[in-house]
């Protein structure tokens, strides 16, 4: 269904009014309630008030000469019709003879009322016990403020007709002006624009709107040059501005002509996708001047190498699609191939940068590895994508076995996500103990991926995948508050355990990092002490500046730093001294080698050079107890591995701590 401009317009400002109503009336009802409010501490505040000066004044003299301050409480507030004193049921004094009798509890306001106005409307007086001794008994008067619903309901019409003045009347008056302007000043002028725009005739007066008379002006220069931009129009839609080479349009029009030749002579050719490695890196350090430049070198080097049949375009950023069609055999193709990236990686000098490039290249070949242009792409960007994999510099035929884990990783990468939303995902716990005793102190929570189909997927696959698309943000999100949450279920089971918590570079790097992770300690009130975030060595890649901040911001939450995998990275003695490091871990790779001499040296090394600074050490994968005796003879702190126990369920790990 289409609407008009002026049926659209109408339909804004109706909601808006709806809306602007809607607003006002719970403002309103809001307001009242608030009003009824005051009026109720202000009668609750006289009842104490007077409660209380007239308990002073029984201890001095009778409660029956207390009329007189009865009589002038009563005329000073206009909120209420009389005031009674009542000894259980029989009345000793009130203002007004009218009112005498003893209420029931219904008739009473009590502090139990939610809707306060509606309470002021049925309720008929306010109760307040008045204490005094006889003798040594401690004795009460009840103390009855009878409510003035005149005068009260008189206030709240006088807000209500201030209310429809303020915020219905005029907010109509105001919505109608701007109807009349919006008709005079846009409608009309954009239902004129439409007629010229159609009909090329009656060219409109100036608007006074300035944008519309912006687009009045535009409309009457672009008819003007209409057929000559067509002309340019279409030599643009099939040329690409910044090389000179064909587009995605032309590259269209020549496969169609390039297939049909092929099914007719039956006969294959061969489609490249060429990438530029490290592209850019070339844009980001010498600016997208020079990167344009070098593209347009690029596209008329390999437009040298090629044949007059063969095709090339360049389809966006620093890729380029080739298609040969003549060729003998595959070594003939594949010297085609070689003559294209070893041209492009000779020297080159842009504006007076020297530059080295190399380039990636993927094949596919009609028709085994596709019978259209689109399929043909698709598989020759696999098959690229597995050449930058190999080291770059080279190039990868597309095969079906590449096809099959290609769709595998965008499945998984798909799945995960949903994963995620069905709580598929689980927390394990390994116990971590205490070399010297076997003790149980601590445990490292690791994620497991039960897949209803499936079954169960290693972290070893999905997480290097997470890492690759991004999605171990929201993952390791997760993780931390499920690990937070299970600390505190610990805490109030008197378990107030270690536990490490694995955090992924990329997710500490997230802005939001330390606001979320502060957000879960406030939420969970945990013993910060016995967290221990274990983060890996490529973390010291980055920015080591703001890694630091980082670091010194968790010390200041009591998070404790964990070193894992130590000595399998990128190791340097120079972030143990500059980083706030608590712990090491030993991986299980140098474990399994403490009884060669090699193995040993390098193991005790560790242990040495961290007992040194201060640092506790935790051997991972420790599998024998042979092994458990050799970390005791060097003073190392904790083991964790099959020797106590693999990762296992929350439930198992609980009761396993219990027992032990």
């Amino acid at each position: 269904m289409k609407f008009g401009i002026k049926h659209f317009a109408f339909a804004v400002l109706s909601i808006l009014i709806l809306g602007m109503y809607a607003s006002f009336s719970n403002y309103y009802f809001l307001q009242r309630e608030q009003t009824a409010k005051v009026i109720t501490n202000s009668i609750k505040n006289d009842l104490s008030e007077l409660s209380y000066v007239l308990s002073k004044h029984i201890r001095k003299e009778p409660i029956s000469t207390a009329r007189a301050l009865l009589d002038r409480k009563a005329a000073n507030s206009s909120y209420l019709n009389a005031i009674a004193v009542f000894d259980d049921d029989a009345l000793i004094i009130t203002t007004d003879q009218k009112f005498s009798k003893v209420l029931n509890s219904s008739e009473l306001f009590t502090n139990t009322n939610t809707d306060i106005y509606e309470s002021l409307k049925k309720k008929i007086a306010f109760e307040e016990s008045v204490a005094y001794y006889e003798g040594k008994e401690l004795k009460q008067y009840t103390l009855l403020f009878f409510i003035d619903h005149d005068f009260i309901s008189e206030s709240f019409t006088q807000e209500r007709e201030r209310f429809l003045l303020l915020f219905v009347l005029f907010p109509i008056l105001l919505i109608g002006l701007l109807w009349i302007l919006i008709q005079k000043l846009v409608i009309s002028p954009l239902e004129l624009l439409r007629q010229y725009a159609y009909y090329h005739e009656n060219i409109p007066n100036p608007f006074r709107i300035k944008e519309l008379e912006h687009i009045r002006s535009s409309l009457v220069q672009t008819f003007s040059r209409l057929e000559q931009e067509k002309t340019d129009l279409y030599n643009l839609s099939r040329t690409d501005s910044l090389s000179g080479l064909a587009n995605r349009n032309h590259l269209h029009e020549r496969m169609d002509q390039i297939i049909e030749d092929s099914q007719r002579n039956n006969k294959e050719f061969a489609l490249l996708f060429l990438d530029l490695d490290h592209f850019k890196s070339i844009n980001d350090s010498l600016g997208h001047d020079i990167g344009d430049e070098l593209l347009r070198s690029v596209a008329h080097s390999i437009q040298d190498i090629l044949r007059l049949n063969d095709v090339v375009a360049r389809i966006g950023g620093d890729e380029f699609v080739i298609v040969l069609t003549h060729y003998k055999d595959e070594m003939e193709l594949i010297e085609i191939i070689n003559r294209i990236q070893t041209k492009l990686m000779r020297p080159w000098k842009i504006k007076t940068f020297p530059i080295n490039v190399t380039s990636s290249i993927g094949i596919t070949v009609y028709p085994k590895d596709g019978d259209n242009l689109v399929t043909l792409m698709k598989n020759a960007d696999i098959a690229m994508y597995e050449a930058k994999a190999n080291g770059r510099k080279g190039y990868h035929f597309y095969t079906q076995e590449l096809n099959k884990r290609t769709q595998e990783y965008i499945e998984l990468t798909n799945t995960m996500r949903t994963a995620l939303k069905e709580n598929q995902y689980e927390l394990f716990y390994q116990p971590q103990n205490k070399v010297q005793t076997g003790e149980i102190i601590g445990a490292e929570a690791l994620i497991r991926w039960k897949n209803p189909e499936g079954g169960m997927i290693s972290p070893y696959v999905f997480i290097p995948i997470a890492e690759h698309n991004g999605f171990i943000t929201d993952l390791g999100k997760w993780i931390l508050e499920s690990a937070i949450e299970q600390k505190k279920r610990w805490e109030e089971m008197g378990m107030d355990i270690k536990v490490s918590i694995n955090v992924a570079a990329k997710q500490i790097q997230q802005e939001d990092f330390l606001e979320h992770l502060e957000f879960l300690l406030k939420k969970y009130k945990i013993n910060t002490s016995n967290i221990f975030f274990e983060i890996t060595e490529y973390i010291f890649l980055h920015d080591r500046d703001a890694i630091l901040k980082t670091f010194l911001a968790l010390k200041k939450l009591g998070i404790q730093i964990s070193l894992d995998d130590f000595g399998t990275g990128y190791s340097s003695l120079s972030y143990l001294k500059t980083f706030p490091i608590d712990v090491l871990k030993i991986d299980k790779a140098f474990l399994d080698d403490y009884d060669s001499d090699d193995g040993a040296i390098f193991i005790e090394t560790i242990v040495k050079m961290a007992q040194t600074l201060k640092i506790k050490v935790v051997a991972e994968g420790v599998e024998e107890q042979a092994q458990v005796e050799y970390l005791k003879s060097l003073g190392c702190d904790l083991y964790q591995g099959y020797v106590c126990s693999q990762p296992i369920e929350v439930d198992a790990f609980t009761q396993l701590y219990k027992n032990s």
